[in-house]
């Protein structure tokens, strides 16, 4: 009964916050970009980061999608102004995807969004439990990792 108890909350608890933090996330950034999923604000977070390694390919494996999924997110994300393809000037044959000023000020946002989220977490723990978290959120993590890959075969 307490194992299925634990279980049942684990669960509660996963749903709740993955639920709460994307939407959460999605309204603390309607000011700033109220026209963007916040999948498309997550591109442009993979784009911002991505420096001079910011081809199709490389973006696409970066989010762990298909190229063709990013072209469709990309091509909606130049249409709204927040990136554009340039052609590389060393190897014409490639293209590369840059944000624009628009996309790096919402990016800011979204990566402040981020530090402030960790910053009162790990403020209202004491050290013996934060560490206790990123164990557990470690495992977390690792399963859907495991989960991931197997869907992949």
């Amino acid at each position: 009964v307490v194992r299925m108890e634990r279980e049942d909350r684990l669960n509660q608890v996963l749903v709740h916050l993955f639920n709460d933090a994307l939407r959460i996330e999605e309204r603390s950034l309607a000011g700033c970009a109220p026209m963007l999923s916040l999948r498309e604000v997550h591109v442009i977070e993979a784009l911002c980061a991505a420096g001079e390694n910011n081809t199709m390919s490389a973006l696409a494996a970066r989010l762990h999608v298909t190229v063709g999924s990013l072209t469709v997110a990309v091509s909606t994300l130049a249409r709204k102004g927040d990136c554009r393809r340039e052609r590389d000037t060393a190897d014409r044959r490639h293209v590369r995807i840059v944000p624009t000023e628009r996309a790096l000020a919402l990016n800011e946002a979204h990566t402040a969004f981020h530090r402030e989220m960790v910053a009162e977490i790990l403020q209202s723990l004491p050290l013996s439990q934060q560490e206790s978290l990123l164990d557990g959120l470690a495992c977390v993590s690792r399963y859907f990792e495991r989960k991931e890959q197997a869907l992949r075969v």
